[in-house]
């Protein structure tokens, strides 16, 4: 693929943007910017039962939050009548096309005489009628599609950048309708018009599309223009070689961006699903995958969609941001998504303190409850973390208490000094590192997973740090006697 590509995205506003139609999205716009071409954004918005002004704008927003900005559009195909009028009228003129009156009865009669000879179930509509029939046919109240003249026999072949020469027989593509009997043009034609009046140079998009991609052919030359170049890139499926959907966890970019991912983090994954830059390189910035991105490494073999590497990535990207950008972007979606308010006064200025301390952590914005939480609620212990305090309850009230003294003498009470007094009671209580620490732990936050013991200690004050410690002793003590 040489000099600027014209390349298109045409989503149908009928819902939210799939993993799968952002990934085409992605590969279309990587095109552009790579070869210094355009990048149209055309809204396949001819389902009128379908498509909502709601989906619309979520496509949109959807989109720029992933990055992808659009040069040409949104461009509309339901304000487009009148180029398809024009187009149609042409191939009327020209003979590419006919009104075809036979009913579903006559069509499916068509289809079990073709299986009953073993061939291909095409439907062709008589192309010629006279006039006379035609008025008894119109009299009856029978409105005509019309269909595309296939000529048979004859073949097309697409010269496809990642399948390769891709032949079709003429003999197994019946004569598509491309008006309705209402007067609305089909996809097949919208799409083929649009492509030749936006002058677009490059086609990519999913496999699923391959047997539009004759049709589309032939509707352009009959138009009197050249089809553009071709790409069918492979489908995403779900760990289960299934096609991807809700049942795989996350199926389109909103159910991402609300999981707590990093848009560059979802780029980067879509950008591998059917595309490698070579067998070891994974992490991405968007810069570098517009300087490495080629048509020609898209694989031919489905591309698999993993959550959990998803989530791997994601975190390798949070830990790459600068800690000022991770603040701003962790306090942004933990604000979104309502959290910080439910949390009362204060809870921003403690979630921007408790930051660095998840950060290392940390694999999505989701994840800072299960890592932090514990500092918005009052000290409750997990049925877990207190199995593994109440496995040895003498020990455990000798750890904590003996961390607790040692902390009650600190002069100041800040992240080091906290480390300090507890490291010189490890080695007083000759204790290993994992049996002194996660006691201590546990009796602040509650959780066997947490941010940081010196750390989470610091953030919670002496006050607070001590009321919890106390609480926790008790609750032992009041066992130990019971016992």
């Amino acid at each position: 693929m040489t000099g600027p590509a014209r390349v298109r995205f045409a989503p149908s506003p009928t819902g939210s943007l799939h993993v799968g139609g952002a990934r085409t999205a992605l590969f279309n716009w990587l095109i552009a910017r790579h070869t210094g071409g355009v990048f149209v954004l055309r809204l396949e918005d001819t389902d009128r039962e379908r498509s909502t002004p709601e989906s619309e704008a979520e496509i949109l927003r959807c989109l720029t939050w992933l990055g992808l900005d659009w040069d040409e559009g949104p461009e509309r195909q339901s304000e487009r009548g009148d180029v398809y009028d024009a187009a149609i009228a042409t191939l009327k003129a020209s003979g590419a096309i006919y009104p075809a009156y036979e009913t579903d009865d006559e069509l499916e009669a068509q289809r079990a005489a073709a299986r009953a000879d073993k061939r291909a179930p095409v439907v062709r509509g008589r192309r010629e009628r006279d006039p006379a029939e035609i008025a008894a046919l119109e009299a009856e109240g029978r409105r005509p599609a019309w269909r595309f003249a296939v000529e048979v026999p004859g073949e097309t072949v697409i010269q496809d950048y990642v399948r390769g020469p891709v032949t079709f027989d003429h003999a197994q593509i019946e004569d598509f309708i491309v008006v309705r009997s209402d007067g609305t043009p089909t996809y097949n034609l919208a799409a083929a018009v649009d492509d030749v009046d936006m002058g677009i140079t490059h086609v990519l998009r999913g496999e699923d599309h391959i047997s539009n991609t004759p049709k589309q052919m032939m509707v352009m030359r009959a138009l009197g223009a050249a089809p553009p170049d071709y790409a069918h890139i492979p489908l995403i499926l779900g760990e289960d070689r299934k096609r991807l959907s809700k049942r795989h966890g996350a199926a389109s970019v909103e159910d991402l961006e609300a999981a707590g991912f990093l848009p560059q983090a979802v780029v980067n994954a879509l950008a591998l699903l059917g595309w490698s830059f070579d067998d070891k390189t994974t992490i991405f910035t968007v810069d570098e995958l517009v300087k490495a991105f080629s048509v020609g490494r898209v694989s031919k073999s489905p591309a698999i969609f993993d959550l959990k590497k998803l989530q791997v990535m994601n975190g390798r990207h949070l830990r790459l941001m600068p800690a000022d950008e991770f603040v701003e972007a962790l306090v942004g979606w933990l604000r979104s998504t309502g959290y910080i308010d439910a949390r009362g006064p204060g809870a921003e200025e403690r979630v921007r303190a408790s930051a660095p301390l998840v950060k290392r952590k940390i694999s999505t914005f989701a994840d800072y409850d299960d890592l932090a939480g514990w500092l918005f609620t009052p000290l409750e212990i997990e049925p877990a973390a207190w199995e593994v305090l109440t496995r040895d309850v003498k020990h455990s009230i000798q750890v904590i208490g003996g961390g607790l003294g040692r902390l009650e003498a600190l002069p100041e009470f800040t992240a080091e000094t906290v480390k300090d007094a507890l490291q010189d009671q490890l080695h007083v209580m000759g204790e290993a590192a994992r049996d002194f620490l996660e006691p201590q732990r546990i009796a602040v936050t509650g959780r066997l997973v947490s941010t940081g013991t010196y750390e989470s200690l610091a953030l919670l004050g002496p006050e607070e740090a001590f009321a919890r410690y106390r609480a926790t002793l008790a609750r032992l003590a009041e066992l130990w006697a019971a016992a």
